[in-house]
């Protein structure tokens, strides 16, 4: 456990504290405004389905029904029957 210096009051750690919480804001909001340029580049929404059930199958078939650009890249399950059955019904849903 980290002690602070004996001479570090209240008013200084909240002031310290403030710094840092601002920091990460910033480097929050940058990180976000360069994914943004990257995302632009490619209107494509890639998913990705693991889990192959009812609930799985219906979510991917949700987002495969909206007007964006959408496109289902992966799927996976612990078995190869639920990832079939799945393609069947998201084909004929699509």
């Amino acid at each position: 456990m980290t002690m602070l210096p004996e001479s570090t009051d209240r008013r200084s750690f909240m002031k310290t504290s403030a710094v840092a919480a601002a920091g990460t804001s910033i480097l929050s909001y940058a990180n976000k405004l360069s994914a943004g340029m990257y995302m632009s580049q490619d209107e494509t929404i890639k998913i990705g389905l693991v889990g192959c059930g009812g609930r799985g199958t219906g979510a991917a078939q949700q987002a495969l029904s909206t007007y964006g650009n959408v496109k289902l890249v992966a799927m996976g399950d612990a078995f190869k029957e639920p990832i079939d059955s799945a393609v069947e019904r998201i084909k004929k849903a699509v």
